[in-house]
């Protein structure tokens, strides 16, 4: 049901099944529906009378203030309060300062502006469903009355986040682990045992230049459809389950490398071009971390989130580390804690600009060093960053995608040692 990913989104794809009164005149109203709508995404199916014509389609927004409701009644009969007594009549108008009502009939009929300012105490008039946000469509039905109906549309203001807990044991040797999302409803409207399901990732599609231009399909996003229905009340957030809860899952520790930053996030509209840019030259050593990795059932790919580890010390849980979980299939991994013995390198070897083609084909090397006791098993993690449509042209070590434009590069680094992984890739724009 809510959605984000990459370029990021946030919001929903709302389906519900409503029973409606079709009008004699053909109307039909949706009342509770979310304020954030985008009135251009909405699909109705009539599943009573299918293939039903719409011939319109309104939105009609909620009311917000004291002034908005009494303005939604404009000519219906209310029932002015005064210092003088009450007055029935029909709303005629309505702002800050004064109302109008229109009170009599007959030849007797006539308008009184009554002043809000003191004179007037309270005006009644019934609840109606209009207060609320609603879609009100006219259809040429041939069967008024009762309907069911099918209505799809999508909204802002449900967003949700990944968080994890770790527990590593004393020895460092397993690990209990939980996965929540926490879901937030900010739509305004209510949805009652909803079937839900979160997707992060994807984005759209991307398309090479010129006139052989083809389209490359996005990264497949995450889906996670929860097992029971969920109660979304407007204002809430509720955490629901990702994955199961493990206890004492076996983790192995490994070192991962990343030479440079990931700057891939600001340059998803234009390409980067340039080419003495981030080549590696006086970027330092690097950056490396100790981490555990945890094996996850059936190749799941967990979401970005944070997590906070623990470590279990007799009664009592000790803080290690808060950051971000890596994912991808069928491994989560959780850093421990920075390397100071695992250093490296990365240069750009060859990297040429084809202005015309719309190309750039970079080849890089990145050299690790041990300088430990012991051999060290390294994730090598390299970033696509220059533009979201690229391809590997070569590569010495088979690399694993890990996100849509991250590579990583598992090897075994000897102990006073060195690896080196050289790739080259091809972007396309």
């Amino acid at each position: 049901m809510a959605y984000g990913g990459f370029a990021p989104l946030a919001g929903a794809m709302i389906t519900e099944q409503r029973e409606v009164d079709v009008a004699a005149n053909g109307e039909v109203r949706v009342a509770g529906i979310a304020s954030t709508i985008d009135p251009a995404s909405v699909q109705l199916r009539d599943l009573t009378e299918p293939g039903v014509a719409i011939t319109e389609q309104r939105y009609v927004p909620g009311v917000t203030t004291p002034l908005d409701i009494l303005t939604r009644r404009i000519g219906e009969t209310v029932t002015v309060v005064t210092t003088k007594g009450d007055v029935a009549g029909v709303l005629r108008a309505v702002d800050e300062q004064s109302l109008v009502l229109e009170i009599g009939t007959g030849d007797q009929r006539r308008l009184s502006v009554m002043r809000r300012d003191g004179y007037v105490l309270d005006v009644r008039a019934p609840s109606t469903s209009s207060d609320k946000p609603s879609l009100v469509w006219r259809v040429a039905s041939k069967k008024p009355g009762k309907h069911t109906v099918e209505l799809t549309y999508r909204a802002d203001g449900i967003t949700w986040t990944a968080d994890y807990l770790a527990v590593l044991d004393d020895a460092g040797k397993s690990l209990d682990f939980a996965a929540w999302a926490t879901v937030r409803n900010n739509t305004g409207a209510s949805f009652d045992r909803a079937e839900l399901t979160l997707v992060s990732g994807g984005g759209a599609l991307s398309s090479t230049a010129g006139a052989s231009a083809t389209l490359r399909a996005p990264p497949a996003p995450l889906r996670f459809a929860m097992p029971s229905p969920v109660k979304l009340a407007a204002g809430d957030a509720v955490q629901v389950e990702l994955a199961a809860a493990r206890t004492a899952a076996k983790v192995r520790p490994v070192v991962t490398y990343e030479a440079t930053t990931d700057l891939s996030a600001s340059h998803q509209e234009e390409a980067n071009q340039d080419c003495t840019y981030n080549n590696g030259v006086g970027m330092g050593a690097g950056r490396s971390e100790i981490a555990v990795e945890l094996d996850l059932p059936s190749n799941t790919t967990l979401p970005e989130g944070r997590v906070r580890l623990f470590r279990r010390k007799a009664d009592r849980l000790e803080v290690l580390s808060e950051d971000t979980l890596r994912s991808m299939a069928g491994v989560a991994r959780i850093k421990l804690t920075a390397d100071t013995e695992i250093t490296g390198e990365r240069k750009a070897v060859t990297c040429n600009v084809d202005e015309r083609a719309h190309t750039i084909v970079e080849k890089i090397e990145v050299r690790v060093d041990n300088k430990g006791k012991q051999a060290a098993d390294v994730v090598i993690r390299e970033f696509a960053w220059r533009w979201p449509v690229w391809k590997i042209e070569s590569e010495d070590k088979k690399s694993v995608r890990a996100a849509p434009q991250t590579l990583e590069y598992r090897v075994k680094v000897p102990a006073k040692g060195s690896q080196t992984v050289t790739y080259t890739l091809v972007y396309t724009w």
